[in-house]
């Protein structure tokens, strides 16, 4: 049992039986949190730390145990004495990994495409605009002007929402959470998708955060924890464990992490050489690519080359041009037909249709996933790569539907398999979307930070998986990434871009 200590408790869990998506997750679970600590959550199943954040939160379900929330106590009082409607959430912030914008229909309905067509762009807010209209009920120090400078917004603030890159929309919702003032702050996995200068400074941002009064509870990985953070847990096997410092955290992590080798046996059969039988001699060429939007130039006289079996690494700050440069490779972006682009051998605009472009192209990317219908299993998802669709809208024959139940099988996800999509934790999501790019053994494979996110076992069953392919194959690669780690050991060319510009372009030492 934890020891009472009323004047200085701040939030208390006992005893807890916790039930996450109808299964029991935590079980006798004790943790308490107290005036003024800040906690930092690691565990071998981004599951679990994503449900553990959601139970303080109240987005579980308690069957035995208690919660209970001293710090929204007086809050809720007050409240209730004025007959104003309140919940303890009021004073909490939660920035997930599954966070959505809305747009000026108060509809989220965007598409993939659409973040590349400027004039189906001008229904989302602009950053500022989205922060203007953010509801805050608590006073505190925290406004518009303040969350711009503390998450440098200032650069993108009149950048339509829909045209964010992925570490944009990161800050964004990290000051959307601090706009709220809240007396708790929620994180999950919070570094996630940061550009190297973002990751370098995130313990002063973290700081500043927690000298404000607010206290802060994140998940992460032994290497991010903030130094200005002194109370660790590690979750795992149903329990919180509180440790006593970093060094244990990096030695549980250490060890969960021999589980993450991937037997190469487990792809039998479904991969094949795709070069082997074919006479493309240039995956891409791009001369001189220009793309802009009004005066925001994204891409600045881009010449590039890949050829069959190079394996890129794209890098650069948020903003650099990475997305846009992807989606001129995949054919989502109009400017294309306006530029010099090569692809398999064949100039764009020469007659070819769209699915001429996609067929040999596998893609994931972390916001692919928030595009599919509603509707959608994961075996469904997975089968929609064979035609290249966001969902499936066709039957497919015996033989595809087991090799759908092939490439669910080699990633242990078989029992996923007629549960909805969007149901299933984020890191079963993302392989489910690499078995929807592998299914029909692609020539090129982009992954655009499609490994962000996932924990540290996962994220190395992730890379080892994606050298195996090329290995076994021989195909293309396009790795976008800010984090060296999760590059592939097949990686062995490097294109860093710099305000739409190149940078470098280099064979990988």
């Amino acid at each position: 049992m934890i020891p009472e200590n009323p004047a200085n408790d701040f939030l208390i869990i006992e005893q807890a039986t916790v039930l996450h998506q109808g299964r029991s997750l935590f079980q006798q679970m004790d943790f308490k949190i107290s005036t003024g600590e800040s906690w930092v959550i690691l565990g071998a199943s981004g599951k679990e730390r994503t449900a553990f954040l959601e139970t303080l939160l109240g987005r579980t379900s308690l069957v035995a145990g208690s919660i209970s929330r001293p710090f929204a106590e007086d809050y809720q009082k007050e409240q209730n004495q004025k007959g104003v409607v309140n919940s303890f959430r009021d004073l909490i912030a939660y920035v997930s990994q599954k966070y959505t914008f809305r747009n000026k229909s108060s509809q989220q309905n965007f598409y993939y495409q659409q973040r590349f067509n400027s004039s189906e762009s001008e229904d989302t807010e602009t950053v500022a605009r989205y922060l203007e209209q953010a509801e805050t009920k608590i006073p505190g120090p925290w406004n518009l002007e303040s969350v711009i400078s503390l998450f440098n917004l200032h650069e993108f603030k009149e950048k339509s929402l829909i045209k964010l890159s992925n570490g944009e929309t990161r800050r964004l919702a990290m000051a959307l959470g601090l706009l709220k003032n809240p007396r708790l702050f929620l994180m999950d996995m919070p570094m996630t998708g940061l550009d190297v200068h973002t990751r370098n400074h995130f313990d002063e941002l973290i700081g500043a955060i927690m000298q404000s009064g607010i206290q802060v509870v994140m998940t992460c990985t032994a290497g991010e924890i903030p130094s200005c953070i002194s109370r660790y847990g590690w979750v795992g096997q149903g329990r919180l464990k509180v440790v006593d410092d970093p060094q244990t955290l990096m030695e549980l992590e250490n060890r969960s992490l021999l589980q993450g080798e991937v037997p190469h046996a487990v792809f039998k059969g479904l991969l094949k050489k795709v070069f082997e039988d074919s006479s493309i001699t240039t995956v891409i060429e791009m001369r001189e690519v220009t793309i802009r939007y009004q005066d925001n130039v994204l891409l600045d006289r881009v010449t590039w080359k890949v050829l069959p079996g190079e394996r890129w690494l794209i890098r650069g700050h948020n903003g650099a041009g990475k997305s846009t440069l992807i989606s001129l490779v995949l054919g989502e972006n109009p400017q294309s037909y306006a530029n010099d682009i090569v692809l398999f051998d064949r100039k764009r605009g020469t007659g070819e249709s769209i699915w001429d472009i996609k067929k040999p192209v596998g893609f994931v990317s972390p916001e692919l996933g928030r595009f599919f219908p509603s509707n959608q299993t994961c075996k469904k998802v997975v089968l929609s790569g064979l035609f290249d669709t966001m969902g499936l809208f066709k039957k497919p024959d015996v033989s595809q539907d087991a090799l759908a139940d092939a490439w669910l099988d080699a990633f242990q996800l078989l029992h996923v398999a007629d549960l909805n999509f969007h149901r299933i934790s984020l890191e079963e999501q993302r392989f489910c979307l690499l078995a929807r790019a592998m299914i029909k053994c692609p020539q090129l494979l982009v992954l655009d930070e499609a490994s962000q996110g996932m924990d540290e076992e996962q994220r190395i069953r992730f890379r080892q998986s994606v050298s195996v392919f090329c290995e076994k194959t021989g195909m293309s690669l396009l790795f976008v990434s800010h984090y060296d780690e999760d590059v592939p050991p097949c990686v062995n060319r490097i294109l860093e871009l710099k305000h739409g510009k190149i940078n470098e372009q280099t064979a990988k030492k």
